[in-house]
């Protein structure tokens, strides 16, 4: 079992952005989505993305003119952000979402704090998450927005198990595995690869943590947010926090 960070290094970094498939189409989604929260620049434009991966949501936000920091623990994901766009503004930085130093001697704080993608279930344990939050109600000014992304696992039973693929194609096929333990979900990626005409198996595996939506909406609100605005699309969730 690895940690989420050594499995996206290790194992899905590289993969990742073809995971996903159409990035056009993911990045217009996004931009979509932040217009129906009704999200443009009202104070210093200034955007933080956390856990922003290959820069899904950091180049929409980017569009709608935002000066963004992209922020991940993956160096590889991030650089694919000026590949896809080299004449973007976006900055990048490699970091843990849980570091205190982050946070420190930053002037001005961000407008916008967004994490999404599932970023807050590879953090390894309620305490941490609390902990992350904190630090989130401490780095924002009041009127501050905080935007929230991730899929509730918390539907799961203990002993559950599925099976489902979430790209193929003629010569790759990726397939993830969910075990659902208590607080916990084992997520296994497995990946095919045809070469040669043979086929190669390779897999991961890593924790995500359950946090249901009303328990992570307590623990938001306690840490002096308000929520303003949710949705939900295709299984995920989205919340919209503002800082007291």
């Amino acid at each position: 079992m690895q940690s989420p960070e050594s499995h996206y290094e290790n194992f899905l970094a590289e993969k990742y952005s073809w995971m996903l498939g159409d990035l056009s189409a993911k990045e217009k989604d996004q931009l979509e989505f932040f217009r129906s929260f009704e999200i443009s620049p009202q104070g210093n434009g200034v955007a933080w993305d956390l856990g922003a991966g290959s820069g899904i949501q950091s180049i929409p936000l980017e569009e709608l003119g935002f000066q963004v920091l992209a922020i991940d623990f993956s160096q590889k994901l991030l650089s694919e952000i000026k590949v896809r766009k080299p004449n973007t503004t976006i900055s990048t930085r490699v970091a843990d979402i849980r570091s205190r130093d982050l946070y420190q001697e930053v002037s001005p704080s961000p407008e916008i704090l967004l994490c999404m993608g599932d970023t807050i279930t590879h953090l390894e344990s309620e305490k941490d998450w609390e902990s992350t939050v904190s630090l989130w109600s401490n780095f924002l000014s009041a009127g501050s927005k905080l935007i929230l992304g991730y899929r509730d696992l918390s539907y799961g039973k203990v002993g559950d198990k599925s099976i489902f693929v979430v790209r193929s194609e003629e010569s790759r096929i990726f397939t993830c595995q969910l075990q659902f333990t208590l607080n916990r979900v084992e997520v296994t990626d497995i990946f095919h690869e045809k070469s040669n005409g043979a086929w190669t198996v390779s897999s991961s595996s890593y924790n995500k943590l359950i946090l249901p939506a009303e328990d992570l909406i307590r623990t938001v609100s306690q840490k002096n947010f308000e929520l303003k605005r949710k949705d939900e699309k295709n299984g995920m969730k989205f919340l919209l926090f503002e800082k007291l």
